[in-house]
């Protein structure tokens, strides 16, 4: 399949963007007198499945085209140790077809995949489950299994849901895995909006692994290739560092040793629990008439059993008493960053923290005026807040003029000025309206995308619902500059800070 933008990363919100949604709403689909209100929504409409499936409907007339949403309740918070990266993995296995998708004879395919799912599991005995397992049988039965992987071609049908799509009309094919969701996207005309219902309601009910165990190949090459990335490594540890308990602690890439290991049958498990329609929402955006969609989406996806009510996360990030530093050496460049865990996403202070990371932030921000600028210690620095479901983060970071003598000692102590004078001064009625104006501004212009609508409406439902982007634009409007004088004071303090110290030089 084709390579996802967000892949292997983590999908984290830069928070302003967030509060601004539904001031963007407003000024695209307000009228000139409704604009004047205060809590004005755009014309979504919902509808609840009896088997507990959340729809969602915004008619855009024009152009006769929909984008085509539907989005999970599962990412890499709802793996354990064992399994990271499952649900990566899983999104890549949902484009290898179905019971009626991707294979020209079912039976004959199935049967094959039986018997290599019994030969795999042997491997797995002998590799991986005894401290001295017998290796040259291990390599027989592989190789067994791999003669009849590759007997099991002639009954694959490569990229068929893909080419489906594209022979009608669909574009923006897309998927993602993050932190907290899991997404895949289709464009199609509004006339053939019936096909992405039949298609995703097989992969919720049909799912089939088939090329499991070469596609799990693939995604550790993918992460070997991010592996190659200079720093990538020291950042993975970083963040592991940074979280003591939670699950955010590991990327949606998943550990490499947890990738070897996972199973055919792990997969299986995890869809059967999470991709049910209970833990799902659908979003339409178009040129579409709503009944009719109502109708076809009751027909496709409203004779599936409802799933597993499951459980939010256990284990949140613990507070933290005591300053972190990780230090690590390679070939990228020099750099110096600070992460404070912080609220997550719609939590007390929240806010605060999101504007004055745009406070700042950006190259009319306050530490490149001051570290750059004036002091001509670093040519790039930056701040920002990140909100997860379950999770903050602010983080500050700069690449320190090495070549004139900046040390990384010194560029930290720098960096503890700003932070110390915003929470000993505070920050200007001047520049805190600047950060909501310009965050409005930009979202503005982004959120005209209709793909981009049904993004945020699908990502938000799944949260706190779609309608709570309305309250946060109410709440960051009331924003004060002691409120973030007060949540610098209160976040950014030594006992919940990591420092992360990368040196180029020698080292792994």
């Amino acid at each position: 399949d084709s390579i996802r933008q967000e892949d292997g990363i983590r999908m984290k919100r830069i928070a302003p963007l967030v509060v601004t949604l539904a001031a963007m709403f407003s000024f695209l689909l307000a009228t000139p007198k409704q604009a004047s209100q205060k809590n004005y929504r755009p014309a979504v409409q919902e509808y609840v499945l009896e088997n507990g499936m959340k729809v969602l409907m915004l008619v855009k007339p024009g152009v006769p085209r929909v984008v085509c949403h539907i989005y999970y309740k599962v990412g890499s918070i709802n793996e354990r140790p064992g399994i990271t990266g499952l649900a990566h993995l899983h999104e890549h296995m949902m484009f290898k077809g179905t019971r009626m998708m991707g294979v020209s004879d079912f039976e004959k395919d199935d049967a094959l995949n039986q018997r290599i799912d019994s030969l795999m599991e042997q491997v797995y005995k002998e590799r991986f489950w005894k401290q001295k397992g017998d290796v040259a049988k291990a390599d027989a039965l592989e190789k067994e299994a791999e003669a009849l992987m590759k007997e099991e071609k002639q009954y694959i049908i490569k990229d068929h849901l893909w080419e489906t799509l594209m022979r009608n009309g669909g574009t923006g094919l897309n998927a993602s895995t993050g932190n907290e969701s899991t997404g895949y996207y289709v464009t199609l005309p509004s006339n053939k909006v019936e096909l992405q219902m039949l298609l995703e309601a097989d992969r919720m009910q049909n799912a089939y692994y088939r090329e499991f165990y070469s596609e799990k190949n693939v995604v550790m090459e993918e992460r070997r290739l991010s592996e190659n990335s200079p720093g990538s490594l020291f950042d993975e540890q970083v963040n592991s560092v940074f979280y003591a308990a939670s699950p955010y602690s590991w990327d949606v890439i998943g550990w490499m040793d947890d990738l070897r290991k996972v199973t055919r049958k792990d997969l299986a498990e995890f869809h059967n629990r999470y991709y049910v329609p209970n833990n799902a929402v659908a979003v339409y955006v178009g040129d579409f008439d709503p009944q009719k969609l109502l109708t076809l989406v009751k027909k496709y996806f409203g004779p599936i059993p409802k799933g597993p009510e499951n459980e939010p996360i256990r284990t949140y990030e613990p507070a933290q008493m005591c300053e972190k530093r990780v230090y690590g050496k390679g070939p990228a460049a020099t750099r110096v960053d600070m992460y404070f865990h912080a609220p997550a996403d719609g939590q007390q202070d929240s806010d605060a923290l999101s504007l004055l990371g745009g406070i700042l932030s950006g190259e009319t921000g306050r530490l490149f005026k001051s570290l750059v600028k004036e002091q001509d210690l670093t040519a790039r620095v930056s701040a920002r807040y990140d909100a997860m479901w379950y999770a903050g983060q602010f983080s500050v970071g700069a690449f320190p003029k090495v070549q004139k003598g900046v040390t990384p000692e010194k560029m930290e102590a720098a960096l503890w000025e700003q932070i110390e004078k915003v929470k000993r001064e505070g920050v200007t009625e001047v520049e805190l309206q600047k950060v909501k104006n310009n965050t409005e501004a930009r979202l503005t212009r982004m959120l005209q995308q209709p793909m981009f609508l049904a993004m945020m409406l699908g990502r938000e439902e799944l949260n706190r619902g779609w309608a709570s982007m309305f309250d946060d634009i109410e709440s960051m409007k009331k924003v004060t500059v002691e409120d973030v004088r007060k949540a610098a004071e209160k976040y950014l303090v030594r006992d919940n800070v990591t420092v992360a110290v990368y040196t180029r030089g020698a080292g792994k």
